[in-house]
């Protein structure tokens, strides 16, 4: 049996998909299992547990032009597929292995476009992506899940990643907590991803309470382009921290993640890529839902702001919904995981 799973997004839908790859791999040994992705999701697709092999659709990303999505039909009209299982609710890969004639077209019911389903699972509100997504592998006829996601960065990246931590002063045993003040290989680049961001301020103020209430040293994680709010959080920091954020890739990022013992960021990959590697959160989520968008598991917490409303309108100051989050939420929801 030949198997495509299609997802659509990036790299937080790549990584959220992990569980049903590994339940579909562990459930059908025998099953050949292809991953197809954004490019933007290759790096994360090809370290997770479960892929088979990988392969890079510019139609799957949510930002791909309508030439993008036809000629990623015609890639996969060559292709010859048993059964193709989507992760994503949206009408374009839905669209794409109908016409590709696949003739099993497995996912998640809504939507006009979901009678080109053959068979779809129905949605719950509230319900993590990574489950609902899980879920399409009883439609293969599997029942024993393997709900983690898992990533192995690999022994180059975890290498990496051990040299970067040891040239630091905060590799001396202690609690260690990852902070992601930026938006973290977030792949998302246009305005409204500001507002996913919490303020630099909040996040000088987390660590000097985490340094003093559970004596923590603190890492600040993620790209380049959230090298300046690091900064500008690391000003006001008492504890012993280290800023590496920009040092690493994707991977690399990861292997650092797996040596911490908490990861605090907002919506981002990292929440997910630490879920992968074993490794706490705490997601900070506004504009989002955390229900849906946050790492799925017991040990990982999810503190959501919540829109304030004056009469119908919704009342939101310069930092967004985030700014409703307060540091003793997330202490609160940190001391409830360490």
């Amino acid at each position: 049996m030949r198997v495509l799973v299609l997802v659509w997004g990036r790299q937080v839908e790549a990584l959220q998909a992990s569980p049903l790859l590994r339940t579909v791999a562990a459930g059908s040994p025998a099953a050949e299992i292809t991953l197809a992705c954004a490019p933007a999701a290759a790096q994360v697709a090809r370290a997770l547990a479960g892929a088979g092999e990988v392969i890079t659709l510019r139609g799957l990303d949510p930002s791909a032009s309508p030439i993008q999505g036809l000629v990623a039909w015609a890639r996969l009209r060559r292709m010859r597929f048993d059964i193709a299982v989507i992760c994503g609710t949206a009408a374009r890969p839905r669209i794409l292995v109908y016409l590709a004639g696949f003739a099993r077209r497995l996912g998640v019911g809504g939507g006009l476009t979901a009678a080109l389903l053959s068979d779809h699972v129905a949605p719950r509100s509230g319900e993590n992506q990574s489950v609902t997504w899980l879920r399409l592998a009883h439609l293969l006829g599997i029942t024993a899940e393997r709900h983690e996601a898992r990533l192995d960065p690999g022994p180059a990246a975890s290498q990496q990643a051990l040299v970067l931590l040891h040239s630091t002063s905060v590799s001396d045993g202690r609690l260690l907590v990852a902070l992601a003040p930026g938006t973290g290989h977030s792949d998302l680049r246009s305005p409204a991803s500001r507002t996913t961001a919490w303020e630099p301020e909040r996040w000088a103020h987390l660590a000097n309470q985490l340094a003093a209430r559970h004596g923590a040293a603190i890492v600040f994680v993620g790209a380049a382009e959230d090298e300046a709010a690091a900064t500008t959080a690391a000003t006001d920091i008492a504890a012993p921290h280290a800023d590496l954020t920009g040092q690493l890739d994707v991977l690399g990022t990861a292997a650092l993640l797996q040596r911490c013992d908490l990861v605090i960021s907002g919506d981002s990959p990292l929440l997910h890529l630490a879920a992968a590697v074993g490794t706490p959160t705490i997601g900070l989520f506004g504009p989002t839902d955390g229900r849906r968008r946050g790492a799925y598991g017991a040990e990982h917490r999810v503190v959501q702001a919540l829109p304030q409303h004056r009469g119908h309108h919704l009342v939101s100051g310069p930092g967004g919904m985030m700014e409703q989050i307060r540091v003793e939420d997330v202490l609160a929801a940190i001391e409830t995981s360490l």
